[in-house]
């Protein structure tokens, strides 16, 4: 289709008058009106800026275009405003449309904010905790050997190369964002034998934590304070005698942990600072990927986690 060169000529300069006041128009809303007022929830102000525009608008396209016509025929021609307010709901549209350019455009970069925001305050509320969860851990052990040692007891040398591991795998692993479930697994036992040298013949214990996939990958530390929480509220029942059940079950796609124990015959409140540490861990690193019930009986107290892992081995 061939435009005649006058009316391509009208049109080029129709468009490059205007260019400037709609350039204008764009500019003020978008970095004005929209950051300052409509963001803002200043509603009526907004609304008087985008009919003040939209006047602005008409009127400078009605003189634009009786200039156009001027150049054109060297006389003054009397536009109809109908034709030009047409002419400005269609400089409006334009508008509206790098409006929204700009509103998505904000929305994405807040959002990218937001969630690198997210993140920074859950590594950090986890390296508290962690930071929590060591001296609460220490502090149990510890005690484990001053009891041991005020009965002079044999395995006091035994308990203290226990605790040496236990500190070796808090200095080097524990600050990790991912650990072998294997590692995890001997620390419990590490721990679960200090107490055993404290209760003797005194603690029944049935442990089953073998069937581990070799390769699982964990958070460091995910385990070891509902044994803590175990032992700091669990105890000899009423015929005298500590019993423990623990299972752990783990393949690259789920993990199970089940503990179960016997409670003091003056039971006090489970709970205390490990376990409510541990809760809002699990929250923070495996949100919506785990399960933890705590249930307890006349006689007893049980645990059962489970957790959805990514098969990649990444936490």
């Amino acid at each position: 289709m061939h435009i005649p060169q006058g009316e391509a000529l009208t049109f080029l300069r129709s468009v490059l008058l205007s260019l400037p006041a709609l350039l204008l128009a764009t500019y003020i809303i978008v970095r004005f009106g929209v950051p300052y007022l409509l963001q803002a929830n200043r509603w009526f102000i907004f609304s008087i800026l985008v009919t003040a525009l939209a006047i602005f608008l008409f009127y400078a396209r009605l003189q634009w275009l009786t200039l156009i016509q001027y150049l054109e025929h060297n006389r003054l021609y009397q536009i109809p405003g109908t034709k030009v307010l047409k002419n400005v709901i269609r400089d409006y549209a334009t508008v509206a449309l790098a409006v929204c350019f700009y509103i998505i455009n904000d929305y994405r970069v807040k959002q990218s904010l937001n969630e690198q925001l997210i993140k920074a305050k859950a590594e950090a509320e986890i390296k508290l905790l962690k930071g929590q969860l060591h001296p609460h851990f220490l502090f149990n052990s510890l005690n484990n050997i001053y009891s041991l040692a005020l009965l002079k007891s044999a395995h006091t040398a035994d308990s203290i190369l226990m605790l040496t591991d236990l500190l070796d795998y808090l200095v080097y692993r524990a600050n990790m964002d991912a650990v072998s479930l294997d590692k995890e697994v001997q620390l419990l036992e590490n721990y679960i034998g200090l107490e055993k040298l404290r209760y003797g013949d005194n603690l029944q214990l049935t442990m089953n934590l073998k069937e581990v996939t070799e390769g699982v990958m964990v958070a460091p530390l995910i385990l070891l304070p509902f044994a803590e929480n175990c032992f700091k509220h669990g105890g000899p029942g009423s015929d005298g005698h500590f019993s423990i059940h623990m299972e752990l079950k783990a393949s690259p796609k789920k993990l199970t942990f089940l503990l179960r124990n016997s409670k003091k015959a003056n039971p006090v409140a489970p709970g205390g600072v490990g376990l409510q540490n541990l809760k809002e861990r699990l929250r923070l690193i495996y949100p919506d990927r785990h399960q933890l019930d705590i249930s307890e009986t006349t006689h007893s107290y049980q645990i059962w986690l489970q957790i959805k892992l990514n098969p990649n081995g990444k936490i």
